[in-house]
Order: C-alpha cells, then structure tokens, then sequence
C-alpha cells in the first residue's frame, strides 16, 4: 500500500527515521516504523492482523471512519483508507492508500 501523511508535518516524521526518534523516543519509534513496513509491505488493508500486535480496528462516533494500529501502551497510528480511484472507504479489501492522520495516545 501506498502510505503518506495527511500533513507535511506527518510526512515529514514518517519518512524521516530520526524524526520518529526525536517526536517519539526511540522505543515507540521502533514500533511506529515497524507498522510503516508493515503497510507498505501489504496490498491492501486486509493483509493488516486485527490481532495483537498490530490489533487494526475500525474507529467509532466521529472517527467513523478511520482506523488505528496499537503500537504500544495506549499509542495508536491513526488512518484514513482509501481506494485506487482515492475516494475515502471503510472496507478493508478496497483500502491500498493510507493517509496518516497521526500517532497519538487517544485513550
């Protein structure tokens, strides 16, 4: 899958691994460039476990929307799908473009 951040902010840490370790510690980084791989590696959102580690899920209420990724504790990526033709999905099989919203402890 194709993966990018919704903001040049994000862009910007995502594709920097320094950044990562700078906005992050080294630790969550890790894990944060860890689920990065992990998507580019997929075709599509499907190949993501909904099991731990990874534990994709499908946000609720105003987030409908979008998904999250556990990286660890209460840290979560959090994402939007979209399909080939870029118009924003929720089913899983249709999603090859992630824009990540951010990485963030929600809870």
């Amino acid at each position: 899958m194709e993966v990018f951040g919704e903001t040049s902010r994000i862009t910007k840490i995502i594709n920097d691994k320094r950044q990562l370790v700078k906005h992050y510690g080294k630790d969550r980084a890790l894990k944060i460039q860890q689920r990065l791989d992990e998507f580019s590696a997929a075709e599509n959102l499907t190949q993501i476990s909904h099991l731990p580690p990874a534990r994709l899920h499908q946000l609720k209420g105003d987030r409908q929307y979008q998904f999250a990724v556990d990286i660890g504790a209460n840290w979560r990526i959090i994402f939007e799908g979209y399909d080939e033709y870029d118009v924003l999905v929720t089913e899983k099989s249709e999603i090859v473009t992630l824009s990540i919203i951010s990485i963030e402890d929600y809870h």
